[in-house]
């Protein structure tokens, strides 16, 4: 299926399993790309990650697959690899998140690989770095997070410690991987030279402590237990209300003024956002004492009527039926071969030349083994005698 995105030149071997990478390959499928999936004969992962599931296929798989072909190919085989690396000459990308090694020990590393396509671009990640006493050990969301402090930061003081739910690790990964292997492309797209990239799960993560690294490199003060408060501001965080809760961000004296505490504004302790930041269970306290009189409707039309950003706590079912959110046009329905119409996001982003769609629904565990094959030139025959030997599975 031709596409309409910017690199719908560009051919993906797509190596990559789980939730980070996937994410990190749909992204450029979104954008075009041909990504072709290459699985073993058990899978990746996530396809067997039920409940729930429809006619067999996992909704984790669905999540992250969207725009891309599967090929099943037992890379224990010396017949697969001979197939991979006759297939590397066309494309311009392999993308992979083994181990550190996995890849060299298949043959199919990084040199090996530029030795049959020198302007290849080789992007890789694996969950802690290739270098330090953690690197060859398995990473995952959850260790990540707590490796990086992110649980300790976001756990309320008094409560359980809790993981974000949302993959935050994983998928932010994921769209760092893209964006770097778009900067090599266009690297040699100027120079014609190809090269090797790389990311982890633990340096992403860092990454994306941005403010909070900050607040302890500059002053050694640690942000911890934070729940939905912000380490650097008061109001900025979720309150109570009569019947629920609700969030809200904004300035000091238009929340005053919502509140109808003007004697707040120039308050000397409490006018101030250092004294706020600083005595944050106190203020807290001070205002949860107001917003508990009025249920969360209440409050939200007053903070309305003065211009205070602020919302209902939505659940999942809540916010993906909420009009604000379906107006975004992100759900989209698509049909697929084994599931029928299911429903999954769009790409998040709209452009005015080079729209890009989604081409592929997820696709069925080795759907287009012998069509991927046949476009890159192989012959029916050559396709059936890996077939024989077993290097290749699916239709």
């Amino acid at each position: 299926m031709k596409a309409s995105g910017p690199l719908s030149s560009i051919k993906i071997l797509d190596f990559t399993h789980v939730l980070s990478g996937p994410f990190g390959s749909a992204l450029l499928g979104d954008l075009g790309a041909d990504i072709i999936k290459i699985e073993s004969p058990v899978g990746d992962s996530t396809r067997w990650a039920v409940p729930p599931s429809l006619e067999g296929e996992s909704s984790y798989f669905f999540c992250v697959n969207r725009n891309k072909r599967s090929i099943i190919l037992d890379l224990k085989k010396p017949e697969a690899i001979a197939t991979v690396k006759r297939m590397v000459k066309e494309c311009d990308v392999v993308m992979e998140n083994f181990r550190p090694g996995v890849m060299d020990r298949l043959g199919l590393g990084y040199e090996e690989l530029t030795r049959i396509k020198p302007d290849l671009i080789f992007s890789s990640m694996c969950a802690f770095g290739r270098n330090g006493p953690y690197k060859d050990r398995p990473g995952y969301e959850l260790i990540v997070q707590a490796l990086s402090g992110l649980i300790d930061i976001t756990s309320p003081k008094a409560g359980p410690h809790a993981k974000i739910q949302i993959q935050v690790v994983d998928l932010c990964t994921g769209m760092f991987l893209a964006f770097v292997t778009l900067a090599a492309l266009y690297h040699r797209l100027e120079s014609g030279k190809g090269q090797q990239v790389y990311t982890s799960l633990l340096e992403s993560t860092l990454a994306m402590t941005a403010n909070l690294s900050a607040i302890y490199f500059m002053s050694g003060q640690v942000p911890t237990g934070m729940a939905s408060k912000n380490p650097q501001t008061v109001p900025s965080q979720v309150f109570r209300s009569k019947d629920s809760a609700f969030a809200t961000v904004g300035r000091w004296e238009r929340f005053c003024k919502a509140l109808g505490k003007d004697e707040w504004i120039t308050h000397p302790d409490w006018g101030q956002n250092r004294y706020r930041v600083e005595h944050y269970d106190e203020v807290e306290k001070m205002v949860e004492e107001v917003t508990v009189t009025k249920t969360t409707a209440e409050w939200l039309e007053i903070f309305e009527a003065h211009d205070m950003p602020a919302n209902r706590i939505n659940t999942m079912e809540e916010a993906l039926q909420d009009a604000g959110v379906l107006a975004t046009n992100m759900i989209k329905t698509v049909q697929h071969s084994k599931a029928g119409p299911i429903q999954i996001m769009d790409k998040p982003w709209q452009m005015s030349e080079t729209p890009g769609e989604i081409r592929y629904p997820p696709p069925v565990f080795g759907e287009h083994t012998s069509e991927i094959l046949t476009d890159f030139g192989f012959d029916t025959s050559e396709i059936d005698a890996l077939k024989n030997q077993e290097a290749i599975y699916g239709t």
